[in-house]
């Protein structure tokens, strides 16, 4: 049996590789019973399929860290993870960050005020949803002259100038996901 899989995703890429390096040095049927597991990881993992057959874009993984995040810390729903995480990759800010301030800030917006719900300017600054403000306080924090070009524990410090808030902040990122 031959199989084509065509992607371009590395971790599909290694795994094949894997698989093929693993068939050198064993036999046939052990081979074939590795690839067909192999094969099935890619099938799960590679691009899918959208209605006219082309392929579609991988799932996200950070979207289901952002879902245990907010259910760990009983978010008000709706989590807006897709907002975050388009605004972080527009403004190419770490995907962890605004979800962490918005827990340390206002956890998650319980305390938010008129869809502030990263404490950003609290009590003066106000958006006109809370999409709006994701994307208003990501591109701050990316392009305003005030934080741009800084460190990570740098911005922190210049968003709140409390000498623990930079370790605060980063803690609660890495219970999204450890980096």
């Amino acid at each position: 049996m031959i199989v084509a899989i065509r992607t371009t995703h590395p971790l599909v890429i290694a795994a094949l590789t894997s698989m093929e390096n693993f068939a050198r040095t064993y036999s046939w049927s052990k081979s074939f019973k590795v690839a067909a597991f192999g094969l099935a990881v890619c099938v799960t993992t590679a691009e899918a399929p959208d209605a006219r057959g082309k392929p579609g874009p991988l799932i996200d993984p950070r979207i289901g860290r952002l879902e245990r995040f907010f259910d760990l810390y009983r978010c008000p729903a709706p989590y807006y993870v897709k907002e975050y995480l388009s605004a972080a990759d527009r403004y190419g800010v770490d995907y962890r960050l605004l979800p962490a301030v918005s827990v340390r800030e206002t956890l998650c917006g319980v305390e938010g005020w008129r869809n502030n719900r990263w404490g950003y300017h609290p009590g003066v600054q106000a958006f006109s949803s809370v999409e709006a403000g994701i994307d208003f306080v990501t591109r701050q924090l990316a392009e305003n002259p005030f934080y741009k070009g800084k460190t990570l524990p740098d911005k922190l410090f210049t968003y709140n100038p409390r000498q623990t808030y930079p370790d605060e902040v980063q803690w609660i990122m890495r219970q999204i996901e450890p980096q």
